[in-house]
């Protein structure tokens, strides 16, 4: 078939796709922005060929030409739909609503029934697909991918990802050790849609602990730990001691730090560890703590007694501040800034262009331990920032 009429053809097509109930007949004007495909055969051959296209559809009763009159009779005026099942069938097309029910037989079969919003998602992809439109990003029968990225969900949902690496965890789950990176942005998509959050995808991806390579539990301070089979008494281990976060079972309680410092950044967790001799539990977050370290933060708060103050030192950026905010939402108990100061700021801070400025108001609105740090940043113009690297360590004042 002629490509020109094929494309006039395919257009009826997906418009009346597009209104699964059909309530209205679907007609193409042949004008210049509805149907530039016909004004771009100009020479005699291609219009010929177009004509005879379209006139082959009308023979088999899909749809109805309507032509010119007088001088104009072999002008093209407008195309009919008559019967859209027809039309599919001439073009050799399944329709969406067949494409559709055939996915859903598909993806319903990867559905733990546990997660409702995974449910919600499914169907609404299925009800975009049975109109031929596109949803979240997939093409309209995009079954591989929906089917990866349903299982995805369920498995991260149901928590199988936890201390995986996202290859193993790929591998496992989705049959690819690759697969997984490939359907990141959209996975962050959908998941940010059900569990609405000020995240990024890459901020996102660290609370979820789907990252490269999960990060061990970095801690120096006096505290015994239980694991499985042993204890583990941390005192004294210079300048930190490691340890994969799901060993550990109980914090006991036979020594007490005066405090605890989380820390965002690992060059600043080092040259405290090792500049800085105090009576704290110094703990590493690696930027957003994973899966493992957040329940290792729940289980120390948990576990000590309520007047030992916990710090947090960061960023002071629009990260920084969202960090801090979701630790805090780990505690029971008050965070405090560490070293995350306006006067530190104004001394050291840099001048941020990029910074996003709205993103801090909303953080700062949540905690009011980051109101005036976040203050101080918008204070200027441009707006400052900094990174805590740029800061040598210096101890907390419990």
């Amino acid at each position: 078939m002629n490509q020109s009429s094929l494309q006039l053809l395919n257009k009826l097509l997906n418009a009346w796709q597009s209104d699964p109930d059909h309530t209205r007949k679907v007609r193409l004007p042949i004008s210049e922005t509805r149907a530039p495909q016909y004004f771009d055969a100009t020479l005699p051959d291609a219009k010929e060929a177009l004509h005879a296209g379209l006139l082959e559809a009308e023979s088999s009763g899909a749809v109805t030409l309507e032509w010119g009159r007088g001088y104009e009779k072999h002008i093209l005026k407008r195309i009919t739909l008559e019967d859209g099942s027809v039309l599919a069938h001439y073009l050799g097309i399944s329709l969406a609503t067949k494409q559709a029910e055939d996915a859903r037989m598909i993806l319903e079969r990867e559905l733990s029934g546990r997660e409702t919003w995974i449910n919600e998602w499914v169907q609404e992809v299925l009800k975009m697909w049975s109109r031929n439109q596109s949803a979240g990003g997939l093409s309209s029968g995009d079954i591989v991918q929906a089917r990866l990225l349903v299982r995805a969900l369920e498995a991260v949902a149901a928590g199988r990802h936890r201390n995986l690496d996202l290859r193993t965890f790929s591998i496992r789950e989705l049959g690819s050790s690759k697969a997984m990176e490939a359907i990141l942005t959209r996975f962050a998509s959908i998941w940010k849609m059900y569990h609405p959050a000020d995240l990024t995808k890459d901020e996102l991806m660290e609370i979820l602990g789907l990252v490269k390579f999960p990060h061990p539990l970095l801690i120096r301070g006096p505290v015994t730990l239980k694991l499985t089979d042993r204890l583990i008494d941390c005192a004294g281990i210079q300048p930190f001691v490691g340890l994969p976060p799901q060993a550990v079972r109980e914090v006991c309680s036979e020594k007490m730090p005066e405090f605890v410092l989380t820390i965002e950044n690992l060059a600043s967790f080092n040259r405290y560890t090792a500049e800085i001799q105090d009576n704290g539990l110094i703990l590493y977050t690696a930027g957003f703590p994973a899966p493992g370290i957040a329940d290792f933060l729940r289980l120390l708060d948990a576990s000590l007694p309520s007047d030992i103050p916990f710090f947090h030192w960061g960023d002071i950026d629009e990260g920084g501040l969202k960090i801090f905010i979701y630790i805090q939402g780990l505690l029971t108990r008050t965070l405090k800034p560490h070293l995350m100061t306006p006067d530190l700021l104004a001394l050291y801070g840099q001048p941020n262009h990029n910074l996003r400025i709205e993103e801090v108001r909303r953080t700062a609105d949540k905690n009011l331990e980051v109101m005036p740090i976040a203050e101080a940043m918008l204070s200027t113009n441009p707006p400052k920032t900094l990174e805590q690297e740029n800061i040598d360590p210096f101890g907390v004042s419990a």
